[in-house]
């Protein structure tokens, strides 16, 4: 026989880790301990002190027909025979980035999400056995067993900007609400970096067959998912007129409704609500007083602004991770008043998703500055050595000027919407959209609210998505207050308090 034959077994395997910002892990966040074992006496009593019974059965019946065995074990006791390995988890429960993180294939193959774009990075690796066997084929009792590990618990992978412990704490918010459908980004005010990033309801990465004929969809992602986005709007209109050169004391009487060509476009107060300064008519939400802004605003102007925040632009977080591009008019839609008048609050075929709103906000937390998203901070090799992706510089979209009017506004209003109650020190801007979905002879709404904070000097902003809601208010404010109220105290120190 040969004296060098011997068999070969997969022993674990395990892919490359997903970290956040801090270098905490989202998967591969607990380490299991196996055991292989060849059909030596003394193999069995060292197994039966460090396993489970299942596990110890399994071995035996291996064993005693002079087979190898693998098992899990409870703890590490190398003995005669006996060899134990470590190797990580992949998923525990819960994911807090499933929708980003993606999932693998039965083989261990990124099938889509970060495993899919970083599966070169993330490849699965393997951990061998290998036991001598005599002529027979059988294993030699106590003979040595070798392992050889292709690097399974190295520190390669993918740092995320995302922060783990706000990551939970806006998915916890949001798993707490009575929200079915929706979705929430939180991004640093000052570079556009994602630190949280959730979309309801989720999909369980262990029990992915339990999703599949869900009617609410958990497998899309609606924070990258376009849709209407209603009045959040009008902070790209104000700000438009404002670079036009309109002064935010420009009033305006709301009767309740204004005619434009043929049709006649209502306030959400019949009544109406009077004449409007800028700063009240963003608090109030009035259509009738941002048909009129608009009106004043050449179309190329809005539509330019609107492009350089990101608008009708996919913002592309890593391979195959973009949000979709939406739609942003074009000038020969909005030839008629009617048209414009539409898109004056954010409504017509206007769409644009979490994420892309957010950006566009933050343009304005940061005194102009547009920042595209980024969610990639670095890659790691096998020693934990980074390499740091590049942040995006920022590009001037509207004068500084420009944008502290906007952010002033919207910290007003803020500080005079009712719901608000412990946690003001922020701005933004509620929407209630319609979507042209019918159920049961009521419109389906889209209720929004994007706001930063804190109020004086911003360093995040949030952005709240709540489909089929009732309104911003209603929906997505109390949301805002619990998240940036928990994200302030995540943060390891107090953000500054401003005064509105």
């Amino acid at each position: 026989g040969n004296p060098n034959a011997s068999l070969t077994m997969e022993a674990a395997s395990a892919r490359g880790t997903i970290y956040d910002c801090e270098g905490r892990p989202f998967v591969n966040e607990t380490i299991r301990t196996y055991a292989a074992v060849s059909p030596a006496e003394t193999a069995l009593p060292v197994l039966r002190g460090i396993t489970t019974q299942a596990a110890f059965d399994e071995a035996k019946e291996r064993l005693t027909q002079g087979l190898p065995a693998v098992v899990p074990t409870l703890r590490a006791a190398d003995a005669d025979g006996v060899r134990t390995l470590r190797c990580p988890v992949r998923y525990g429960t819960p994911l807090l980035i499933a929708h980003l993180a993606g999932y693998c294939d039965a083989d261990g193959v990124g099938i889509c999400g970060l495993e899919k774009s970083f599966e070169p990075l993330l490849r699965r690796r393997v951990c061998t056995v290998t036991f001598p066997v005599n002529a027979s084929g059988r294993v030699l009792c106590g003979a040595d067993v070798r392992v050889r590990d292709e690097g399974v618990c190295t520190q390669r992978g993918v740092v995320l900007t995302i922060d783990r412990s706000m990551q939970a704490v806006v998915r916890d918010a949001l798993l707490r609400s009575d929200m079915r459908k929706g979705a929430a980004v939180l991004l640093d005010a000052q570079t556009g970096d994602v630190k949280a990033m959730v979309s309801v309801p989720e999909w369980d990465v262990l029990h992915l067959e339990e999703s599949l004929d869900d009617p609410d969809a958990p497998f899309v992602n609606r924070a990258l998912s376009a849709v209407s986005v209603g009045s959040v709007y009008k902070i790209l209109v104000a700000a438009a007129a404002l670079e036009s050169g309109i002064s935010p004391d420009l009033t305006y009487t709301c009767t309740g409704a204004v005619q434009r060509d043929d049709v006649v476009f209502h306030c959400h107060n019949r009544a109406g609500h009077g004449t409007l300064r800028m700063a009240d008519a963003l608090l109030h939400s009035c259509n009738p007083y941002f048909i009129h802004l608009a009106s004043c605003v050449p179309t190329r102007t809005l539509l330019e602004l609107s492009a350089a925040a990101g608008l009708g632009s996919a913002a592309e977080l890593a391979e195959g991770i973009a949000s979709d591009a939406g739609v942003l008019p074009d000038e020969a839609e909005l030839v008629s008043s009617a048209a414009r008048a539409n898109l004056a609050f954010g409504q017509g075929r206007l769409t644009a998703s979490p994420l892309q709103i957010a950006a566009a906000t933050a343009a304005f937390a940061s005194d102009g500055i547009y920042h595209a998203p980024r969610l990639v901070l670095a890659v790691q090799d096998d020693a934990g050595a980074r390499t740091y992706t590049e942040a995006d510089a920022g590009t001037r979209i509207v004068t500084g000027r420009t944008a502290r009017q906007v952010r002033e506004m919207l910290v007003y209003s803020a500080a005079h919407t009712k719901q608000f109650t412990s946690f003001s020190d922020c701005g933004g801007k509620t929407a209630t959209a319609q979507t042209g979905v019918y159920e049961n002879g009521e419109e389906k709404l889209n209720a929004w609210y994007s706001g930063f904070f804190p109020a004086r000097q911003p360093r995040y902003v949030l952005t709240i998505l709540y489909e089929d809601g009732n309104s911003g208010a209603a929906d997505c404010i109390p949301l805002f207050e619990i998240i940036a109220e928990n994200i302030e105290k995540t943060s390891g120190k107090q953000l500054q308090k401003g005064k509105n």
